[in-house]
């Protein structure tokens, strides 16, 4: 009996000095995050932090503020932890999907985020977001703070540095037949985000030190200095040349991590992902979970505040898991027993 009793308590302990050496890194050169499936855990801190009638709130608000899209991301999260919606709530957001997709084969699905999108000017957001991703915006940005390098006076090496490499994307998205787009999308959504205020103030910075070290400000000073800035043609000719000389080495992986994140969630969403991102790591992080749960990610991370599928894997949540087993197996065994017990007493009464 008492080897059965060691055995039980090992296999019980088993799972959680597991969960305890992979959150704590000792098995990371044995263990890849993609091993232990992230869903069971998710739902187990969802459950901890949330419930059907705290996301009928949550939805109810967001129809009442006319951002649809965050109503359909907490409707989706309660289908994914399986809670109950309340009857109103869901009548309400049935009645605004209808619209919305009147809305959407109006305006195309590109731009759905941004007619939808929560506190959004429409107006402006299509703006932005059409000039942006094309070489427009690019060369409307180099002619602006461009001038204000060649008379020596202060500049965003950011929004020049940006579009300095935009535009080489863009020729060479041409040149390659589509093979340098990921580049442009990343570039043109960052600064769509810097417009919008959703880029953090260290991400902004850590961007801006790449790009200090991929274009040299110094020699585009010179090149600009030559070129008549107000020539739209004349620009973009001379930065097409000497944009081959721009090291994209590191940051290559951030533009391509954010137009991944944008192949899942869409424009608008990774707009706002991005005021999560601290750092590149942040973002690699962000744009897996968002592989992985879509459009709800930016909801599951608002109600958690964890932005990594890794950060979800915890001895805590393998126990909240675990419960919820236990206690589904005690239900399950009690009604058998209750049933039983019903059975008997029938047969007793019908002998």
């Amino acid at each position: 009996m008492r080897l059965f009793f060691d055995i039980l308590i090992f296999l019980l302990l088993a799972p959680v000095l597991f969960l305890f050496a992979f959150q704590n890194g000792y098995l990371d050169a044995y263990v890849s995050d993609d091993a232990i499936p992230a869903d069971p855990f998710i739902r187990a801190e969802l459950a901890q932090t949330t419930s059907g009638s705290d996301l009928s709130r949550r939805i109810d608000k967001a129809l009442d503020a006319g951002s649809f899209d965050d109503a359909t991301m907490y409707a989706d999260i309660a289908d994914y932890m399986g809670a109950t919606i309340e009857p109103g709530t869901a009548a309400r957001l049935a009645q605004q999907k209808t619209l919305a997709n009147t809305v959407m084969r109006n305006t195309g699905s590109f731009f759905e985020g941004f007619v939808t999108g929560e506190g959004s000017d429409t107006a402006s957001f299509m703006g932005a977001i059409t000039s942006d991703l094309t070489v427009v915006g690019d060369v409307r940005d180099i002619g602006s703070e461009g001038t204000k390098l060649v008379n020596g006076q202060e500049y965003s090496q950011f929004v020049l540095g940006l579009s300095v490499i935009g535009l080489a994307a863009t020729t060479a998205t041409v040149a390659t037949g589509g093979g340098a787009l990921p580049a442009k999308i990343g570039v043109s959504l960052i600064k769509i985000s810097k417009k919008a205020g959703t880029l953090t103030i260290r991400f902004t910075r850590d961007l801006t030190r790449m790009l200090g070290e991929a274009v040299n400000f110094e020699r585009l000073g010179r090149t600009l200095k030559e070129v008549n800035l107000a020539d739209s043609a004349a620009t973009r000719h001379a930065i097409s040349d000497y944009a081959n000389g721009v090291s994209m080495a590191r940051l290559a992986p951030v533009f391509e991590d954010v137009a991944t994140l944008e192949k899942s969630v869409g424009p608008a969403e990774t707009v706002r992902l991005l005021k999560y991102v601290e750092n590149g790591d942040d973002l690699a992080h962000i744009t897996k979970m968002s592989g992985k749960l879509g459009k709800k990610t930016r909801g599951i991370v608002e109600l958690t505040g964890k932005t990594s599928l890794r950060a979800f894997k915890t001895v805590a949540n393998l126990i909240l898991w675990a419960a919820g087993w236990a206690w589904a197996l005690i239900a399950a065994v009690g009604a058998g027993f209750l049933g039983s017990l019903r059975r008997r007493f029938r047969r007793r009464q019908t002998a």
